[in-house]
């Protein structure tokens, strides 16, 4: 048998074993699908988690299985003993998280964030209510002005939704390039390089350790003209990150923190921990280096929100936009230096789509 043939015939029994919910993935407006053990299936559509008691598989063993065979379609491994958790992304870009039992004590649990089909722009955010024009306008201000920016939130809270969004009015002349852990940007841009480490989750055997922190090192040697790294999860990445910053180049990335200012706390908390670094020389390297820090949330009526919009200046953070929860709606809290750049800038410059 060929490769290709083994490799499709993995492929096949990935698909077999998805039988019981492969429908849910075609469902308009399903962004997760959450198997808690083989008779509790639950679905994220339109921002709302409900239960789907219809679906079930056959048992345990058919939840495990599938785990087992999408990680061997992968090529990763995949065992209770050893590599209990898979963690990876599927050809279509779902990303999918599984953890074998007895690591999940209720049984083998699966979960599939589903890649969207419709690439959502800044256009449609404002629509939607998750930040108003006025706002938008800020950040199209900030992007044309190179401003590094860190999008803080929660799991689901639409950080990367917003990164996508706002990569469109990265001007076309730049060079743009990508570091995830597992790809999820859907960068417009002509001149892109992307790159990713499929195999953070694996230990031990010879060779590189490509994690994020390896690829933002080497990004720096490729010429960039603005980086995006898509999350920032350990005290080595954020210090690749910080390095980035701290030579001459324009970045971007997203970090899970419940507000703004524990957003720049946990930056710079992971940073001085990763060198033993005293926090306060950390402090003022990170915010003499980062220019706004847009925090999204998904609240419980409205759904998802940018609810801050915080600029550092002079390293203090000053809120400029604010959700209010009471009133349902973004207030102004202050104005902006950013807005004072735009005054000799060339608003002729091209964007890749919605700065036009």
């Amino acid at each position: 048998m060929s490769n290709e043939s083994a490799k499709n015939g993995a492929w096949d029994l990935v698909d077999h074993y998805l039988g019981p919910i492969r429908h849910l993935f075609n469902l308009p407006g399903v962004t997760e699908i959450m198997v808690n053990r083989f008779d509790r299936v639950f679905i994220e559509q339109h921002g709302a988690i409900k239960a789907v008691p219809e679906v079930v598989f056959e048992d345990e063993n058919s939840v495990r299985m599938l785990v087992n065979q999408i990680g061997n379609a992968l090529g990763q491994p995949v065992d209770s003993a050893t590599h209990p958790v898979l963690d990876a992304r599927l050809p279509n870009d779902t990303r999918v998280c599984g953890v074998l039992y007895p690591v999940s004590p209720g049984g083998t649990c699966v979960t599939f964030r589903v890649f969207p089909k419709v690439h959502i722009t800044a256009k449609d955010l404002v629509e939607k209510g998750s930040l108003t024009q006025a706002m938008l306008e800020l950040l199209q201000v900030a992007v044309i002005c190179h401003c590094n920016m860190l999008i803080s939130g929660g799991t689901g809270s639409g950080k990367t939704t917003l990164l996508n969004a706002l990569s469109a009015f990265i001007p076309r002349a730049e060079r743009v390039a990508t570091a995830e852990d597992t790809r999820e940007l859907r960068i417009d841009a002509e001149d892109h390089i992307a790159l990713e480490a499929p195999t953070r989750r694996r230990e031990g055997g010879i060779g590189q350790k490509v994690d994020l922190a390896f690829l933002i090192r080497t990004l720096l040697r490729k010429n960039p003209t603005r980086m995006i790294v898509g999350e920032i999860r350990d005290a080595a990445a954020a210090t690749a990150f910080l390095h980035a910053l701290n030579t001459g180049h324009t970045a971007w990335s997203t970090i899970h923190a419940n507000n703004p200012v524990d957003a720049l706390t946990r930056i710079q908390t992971l940073v001085a921990g990763q060198g033993d670094l005293p926090f306060e020389g950390v402090k003022a390297q990170v915010r003499s280096n980062l220019n706004l820090i847009v925090h999204a949330e998904k609240t419980p009526h409205q759904g998802r929100r940018i609810v801050s919009i915080t600029e550092v200046i002079d390293g203090k953070p000053l809120e400029l936009w604010r959700w209010s929860y009471r009133q349902g709606e973004h207030l102004k809290a202050a104005e902006s230096t950013i807005t004072n750049a735009s005054a000799n800038m060339d608003w002729s410059c091209p964007t890749n789509g919605n700065g036009e």
